[in-house]
This record gives structure tokens, sequence and C-alpha cells, in this order.
């Protein structure tokens, strides 16, 4: 009876929070983050270990790991490369460029501070992603999301998604095996490869096989999607790759020529498992680990990141754009627009935490970050949006 009743607090604080930050025209995660900071052991302490007034039990540790899953899996519904079309060399530019240059400059930073290989490796390459669920949001909200550098930034944020996650899996088989010479380097990206390939093969070969599965909508088409999305991620687990890996490639694969009448209900279904139930647990877990000691410690690291975060993707992210043919102001604008990190930098942070690489400073260190980036990405988009108002 304990754990319903911290989960009801949990999430009537969350929805209530998030609502506020709504109003204001603010990405929701910011408002859930905030209310995991406040009721957890960061600030206020009413959710925690025994003795706390919410218990947090290891039965929530679960749920939070299903959170993850549901969200990458979404992030992987969501997320449809055929929809990159005629703009291809666009989007591949805005994406790869986008991912490449921020996972630089926060390797380097990291570095700087750290000095460590692997923990700048992976504080880089959480921050060089971007989160498709809280872009939508954000350019629906301003009424750009049909808008040619809406579909850009859409189209690059598939690419960028994509190649993170490919980056990802190298890395975590890199880092759990270990890798001490050029060969292990080549062996661990057949290995990714493979799996990829397994993935794919599954995907588009055992999904339309048996499609009547998914005929019509309700609880046979979703248990089924379910079902294919733990296999690979179970295939993703027993190779040595995190099972994020897998729950994002399994959502690339529900594609609705597969699924038919269907997809529209599963999406929805898995859109509120997803960011209505167990997603906001999951940012809730990763607010305990979060200490605001950093902004006293950490001052500078902190303040760097978050500038090698915003600059990697104003460069990265808009120098493709402006390379691959957009004029600079909208090239600048989708820069801006690239920002928005969401969920994307909080899991691949509880990623780092679960291998043992990152401790708790380098999540809050991200934490914080994710939040900065995510707050001026509206802030700036407006900016942009009515700088050009006044100009026509």
């Amino acid at each position: 009876m304990e754990i319903i009743f911290t989960i009801l607090f949990i999430l009537a604080v969350v929805w209530g929070v998030g609502l506020f930050f709504e109003k204001f025209g603010q990405p929701l995660i910011l408002g859930e983050l905030i209310a995991g900071l406040v009721i957890g052991p960061s600030l206020l302490g009413l959710v925690g270990p025994p003795g706390a007034i919410f218990v947090w039990t290891p039965a929530l540790d679960i749920l939070a790991t299903l959170g993850m899953f549901f969200l990458m899996f979404y992030a992987g519904l969501i997320t449809d490369p055929k929809k990159l079309g005629k703009r291809v060399k666009t989007f591949f530019g805005v994406g790869i460029a986008g991912t490449l240059m921020p996972l630089l400059f926060g390797w380097l930073v990291t570095w700087f501070f750290t000095h460590d290989f692997w923990i700048a490796l992976i504080m880089g390459l959480a921050i060089s992603g971007t989160s498709l669920v809280t872009k939508v949001r954000i350019l629906d909200d301003l009424g750009i999301l049909r808008s040619k550098v809406g579909y850009t930034m859409m189209g690059g944020a598939m690419v960028d998604n994509i190649f993170t996650f490919i980056i990802l899996a190298v890395v975590i088989k890199a880092i759990t095996v270990g890798i001490v010479g050029p060969l292990d380097v080549l062996y661990t990206m057949v290995l990714v490869v493979a799996f990829f390939g397994i993935a794919l093969f599954i995907g588009y070969r055992v999904y339309p096989r048996v499609r009547k599965l998914f005929v019509h909508p309700g609880a046979r088409g979703f248990t089924f999607a379910l079902v294919m999305g733990l296999l690979i991620a179970g295939i993703g687990q027993i190779m040595g790759l995190h099972f994020i890996i897998g729950a994002y490639l399994a959502g690339l694969f529900v594609r609705e020529e597969f699924v038919g009448g269907a997809f529209r209900d599963l999406s929805r279904r898995f859109q509120t498992l997803s960011h209505g139930f167990l997603g906001p647990i999951f940012i809730v877990s990763v607010a305990f680990h979060v200490s605001f000691g950093v902004f006293e410690t950490h001052t500078l690291f902190l303040i760097v990141l978050i500038m090698a975060a915003i600059a990697g993707k104003v460069i990265g992210a808009g120098g493709g754009a402006y390379l691959t043919g957009l004029k600079k102001r909208e090239a600048l604008t989708i820069g801006i627009g690239m920002n928005g990190r969401g969920t994307v930098e909080l899991i691949l942070a509880m990623v780092g935490l679960e291998i043992g690489l990152l401790a708790d400073v380098h999540v809050s260190l991200l934490v914080f970050t994710a939040f900065a980036t995510t707050l001026i990405t509206p802030i700036g988009l407006k900016y942009m949006l009515r700088k050009k108002l006044k100009k026509e």
C-alpha cells in the first residue's frame, strides 16, 4: 500500500508542476525535473529512503527502468527515417554535425576538468543528443512545426538520434569489454553493426510476416509491439549493449505500413505509458542523484559545459544547415532549436551511472545542463521568430 501512495504523490506533484510550466510555454520535462528536485533528497526529502514521508522502494527502481525503456521505445516510434524525403542532404548535415560538434566540445571540456577519456566521452555524448518529443511540443506551440525550419529540425533530430545511439552502442561495448587496441575497436564496431543488422532483419522481415497481429487496434497489437521491443532490447543486452539501444531500434520498426490503422492507437498507448506514467517516475529517480552542491564545487565546470552544449548545437546543427543550402537566419534558428535535449540527455546520464563510469556529480552536471539548454530553446526560438516578423 505504501508504494501506491508514493506513486500517487509523485504523479500528482509532477502533473501540477508540469501544468504550471506549460502555462508559461515551457517544456513539460522542465516541470518534471523541478518536481523531482523539490520532493527528493536534494531539497525537501519528502520522497526518499526509509524515514521519508513517502518511501522510495526497489519496486520504484524497476518502474524507473521501465520508464527508460518506454521513453526510448516511443522516441523510436516517432522517428520515421522514411520521412527524410528529398532534403536528406540537409537532414544529415544538421543531424551528424549537430551530434559530432557538441560531442567534441563536451569531450574537451570534461577532459580538461577530469583527465579521464571515458568519462569525457560519455559526458560529450550525453550533451550531443536532442529530444524529438520535446522538439515536437516546442515547435507545435510556436506554430512552426510544419514550416521549412521546423521540418528541417525534425529531420535533423531523427538523424541525430539514430547517429547518437549508434555511437553510444559502440562506446558502451568498448567500456564494458575494455578496448586495448585497433583490433578491439574494429571488433566492437563489427559487433554493433551485427546487432543493428539482426534488429533490422527482425524489424523488416518478421514484422511484415506477422502483420495480422497488428491489423486491429487494441491490446493484442500493443502486446506484440511490446514483446518485439523487449526481444530486441534483450538481444542487445546479451551482446553487451544497453537495453535502451534495442528499445529505440524496436520503436523504429513499428511503422504504419506494418501496423496499418492500429498505428495511431499504439502510438497513443506508448505515449501515455512513457510520458504519463513511467517517464515521470524515471525523471524523478534521476533527480535523486542530483546535488545542488555542484553550483559551489564545480561552478566553472558547469558553466563551461552548458556553453559547450549550446555552442556545439548552434555551430554544428546550424553550420550543417547553412552548408547544405539554408539561409543564415534559418540556419541559426535551427542551431538554437536543436538545443532542446529533454529526456535523451537524462537517459544517457543514467546509462553512464549504471555502467559505473559516471558519479552523482557528473549526473548533476548533465541534469542542470539539460535543464538550461531545454529552457533556452523556446526562448531563443521566440526571439528569432519575433526578429523575423519585425523585418518582414
